[in-house]
């Protein structure tokens, strides 16, 4: 290429151009047009090059003078800098000039800056990582992000033997500071790169205390997320508006069709080569990024359509054996990263009503479309190259269509009983203990006090929400406060006096309380290792479950009926249709008490029927589809809402009130347990002791009525107790077993059910 002459048009200087007499660039001029050339840089591009090596020149002899033979990188960041700010453009070429310079070995490389004791210690313990641990380059170098920043934090290049004289409260005050710019999840990561370097200083004999051990994970749960899948329509409306008359548009599409189709990764679709299409047998070969697997999938006729179009007509011309290149110079494979860019600017372009997502979106989405399109969860694996079937279990969440089948329908119509509102309280057995005094609104006050702020913010820090646990460390420390002032000496005998004091409650909660203390305790002996920690073994043992009150759908409709008759009152002019929306949910789609009041109108979806559980009982989220029936009660009493012009924007709760709960207009647990209360004693729905069941019986009256509809129904019950877990918020079955009492309408049908598919061995019944 070099040898021909150019056109007319060409960008290359004639024999004669002034450009060949400028120093250090015109001796080399005619390599650097051919390598910018082979970069992928245009004609036009080269022109302004040009243009600009003259200005760079006269720059560089203004600052060293006449001779430019011993350039360094510094000169040439400093014309970047220089111009990044007055021309972009220029400062653009000047960096493409110093990166041809470098690999020519016309400038000099810059003086290495002694390296500091923090980058000394990072360096001794990467290479105990990539030797002795064996870890993956990324690995180490994440690890030596996240510790730099520690030893910054400790200020280790002013004393580098900080780490000798390490404590638990310097490592507590980091984790703090880190929780300010990092999630629960990257808060994991920080951890864990943390604990392993004091481990490795530990078995070094640099720390005499094992400090590892005593760092606290940051809590995470499985499931959290729901995943962020397109709806299929919506995938193929988005690939179908790529302008493909384009090279640029057929890369794009080609993409975008493989990560759709084949649910592929961003890292796994930069990584394909040429030589990962195998036209003879019709496979594509995916080396897997996470696992390092190599999975074999199919080349149907569509994608083989699709990739043969793009390679004719879109993939420039080069020996380059990567799959997708750049279409922009400096030419190459692209990055991970650009498979996100292609995605959002292909959602732009399309003028299509879709929310900003990831490239993973596209793997989601393919996933979803084979659970709707009823193919196996293993199938799903396979075709994803998942290892564990649990990874595929989470798309489970997104078949609505599956999950619909297991919400109830409202229970028919029934006859309301009497509603009798007067001194109704009276009535009802009185079962708990002792009120407990309210808290103080002085904070801590004890001797323990900084140490409990501290407790509280290090563990906040980490996710927990401590609001519990914060209401029980307030009572002991104002137990303490009361007995000993502010000593902070706890003797054996004042901690089981404290113990005394919950007697009335039940064993199980006692329990739950004297641990809450004693994990603070341990938390204190870190700094103070006087502190007395009681054992766990003297604590009372846990009392089992109360069995709950089953409420059958007739109990359920008679209750319903009854919640028609409720009258308004001063503080909410829809109670009536409001309590009855309430006991609704609860009953035929088991939510949770809190999960039901924290539903807003934005999470209620009308076209798909479904609700939207947000970050519940374990910051889980999760789809919830409602049968036609609850569907049509939604609407009605949406509807009878904004006929009394009662606000019905997407942040109102669905569950309203008048008074509503810090000024949010949602109706408050309390208000609704003591109609539930009300409402049981009218219609003589209650357990052998004569008190109404609990709200959260009525969960697990949910739970049993889908599984005896299922066995009614002939149904595989073992096959659909994983859809009922996922309704009902559960990682995975062997929870969902605690809701699943055994009834006599259960064991009825279970028995016919085993008789069924057993069969007899004595036909007559073993009579004689």
């Amino acid at each position: 290429m070099d040898s021909k002459q150019p056109d007319s048009n060409s960008a290359w200087p004639g024999p004669r151009s002034r450009y060949r007499k400028l120093p250090l660039f015109g001796p080399i001029l005619d390599k650097a047009v051919a390598w910018l050339r082979q970069e992928g840089y245009a004609e036009s591009t080269l022109r302004g090059y040009f243009r600009s090596v003259g200005r760079l020149v006269r720059w560089l002899r203004r600052r060293r003078g006449p001779g430019l033979h011993r350039l360094t990188h510094d000169d040439f960041d400093a014309a970047y800098e220089h111009f990044r700010g007055r021309e972009p453009g220029l400062a653009g070429s000047i960096r493409t000039f110093a990166r041809f310079l470098r690999g020519q070995g016309q400038i000099r490389e810059r003086r290495t800056a002694p390296r500091t004791p923090s980058q000394r210690q990072l360096d001794a313990f990467s290479s105990y990582l990539r030797t002795t641990r064996g870890f993956a380059a990324s690995t180490v170098e994440g690890h030596e992000n996240r510790l730099r920043t520690f030893l910054r934090f400790l200020k280790f290049d002013r004393s580098p033997g900080v780490i000798r004289t390490l404590r638990s409260d310097q490592i507590e005050a980091f984790l703090r500071y880190s929780a300010r710019t990092n999630n629960r999840f990257s808060l994991q990561h920080v951890v864990a790169s943390v604990r392993a370097f004091l481990r490795y200083q530990h078995a070094r004999g640099v720390l005499r205390q094992p400090l590892h051990g005593r760092i606290d994970t940051p809590r995470t749960y499985r499931l959290e997320q729901l995943p962020r899948a397109l709806p299929w329509d919506r995938v193929v409306a988005l690939l179908r508006s790529i302008d493909r008359s384009t090279p640029a548009g057929l890369r794009d599409f080609a993409l975008l069709y493989l990560a759709a189709r084949y649910g592929l990764r961003s890292g796994e679709l930069v990584r394909l080569t040429l030589d990962d299409l195998d036209w003879a047998k019709g496979t594509l070969h995916v080396v897997q990024t996470k696992t390092n697997r190599t999975l074999l999938l199919p080349l149907t006729d569509e994608a083989g359509e699709v990739l043969t179009t793009y390679l004719k007509s879109g993939r420039p011309p080069t020996t380059r054996r990567e799959l997708f290149l750049r279409r922009r110079a400096p030419a190459g494979a692209l990055a991970h990263t650009a498979v996100h860019d292609i995605l959002d600017l292909c959602i732009r372009r399309s003028g299509l009503e879709l929310p900003r997502c990831n490239s993973h979106a596209l793997r989601h989405s393919f996933a979803v479309h084979l659970l709707r399109r009823g193919v196996p969860m293993l199938g799903i694996g396979d075709a994803l190259g998942h290892r564990d079937p649990e990874s595929t279990a989470v798309y489970l969440r997104m078949a609505v269509d599956d999950l619909r089948e297991v919400g109830l329908p409202v229970p028919e119509q029934s006859c309301a009983t009497k509603l009798d509102c007067r001194d109704w309280t009276r009535r009802l057995p009185r079962v708990r203990g002792p009120v407990a005094k309210p808290l103080s609104t002085g904070g801590f006050r004890s001797g323990f006090a900084s140490s409990l702020r501290k407790y509280l913010s290090t563990r906040r820090a980490l996710g927990r929400r401590y609001a519990g646990e914060e209401a029980t460390l307030r009572r002991w420390d104002d137990f303490v406060r009361r007995h000993r002032g502010a000593s902070r000496n706890l003797a054996p005998e004042l901690f089981h006096r404290w113990a005394q004091t919950m007697a009335h409650l039940y064993p199980t909660v006692r329990r739950n309380r004297l641990r809450i203390v004693r994990n603070f305790l341990l938390f204190d002996a870190r700094d103070h290792p006087g502190t007395h920690v009681p054992d766990v073994a003297t604590f009372p043992k846990p009392s089992p479950h109360r069995p709950p009150k089953l409420v059958s759908e007739a109990d359920m409709a008679r209750v319903l009926a009854t919640a028609n008759l409720l009258p308004e009152s001063h503080q909410n002019r829809l109670r009536a249709p409001t309590i009855r929306l309430a006991l609704l949910l609860l009953f035929c789609c088991g939510l949770r008490r809190g999960e039901l009041l924290r539903l807003q109108l934005r999470h209620f979806d009308v076209e798909e029927r479904l609700l939207r559980i947000e970050a519940t009982k374990f910051h889980k989220s999760r789809l919830v589809p409602v049968s036609n029936s609850v569907h049509e009660e939604i609407r009605s009493y949406l509807e009878r809402r904004r006929g009394l012009g009662v606000p019905c924007d997407p942040d109102s709760p669905l569950i309203w009130s008048d008074a509503g709960v810090g000024g949010e207009h949602t109706y408050c647990a309390p208000a609704l347990a003591q109609n539930w209360r009300l409402l049981c004693l009218s219609a003589a729905v209650l357990d052998e002791r004569g008190r109404p069941p609990r709200l959260h019986d009525l969960r697990h009256s949910f739970a049993v009525a889908a599984l005896r509809r299922w066995y009614a129904k002939g149904r595989d019950v073992q096959a659909k107790l994983p859809l009922l877990a996922t309704y009902l918020g559960h990682v995975c079955a062997a929870s969902t077993h605690l809701y699943l009492h055994l009834t006599p309408e259960l064991r009825e049908a279970a028995n016919l059910r085993f008789h069924r598919q057993v069969g007899s061995i004595l036909g007559n019944g073993g009579a004689e």
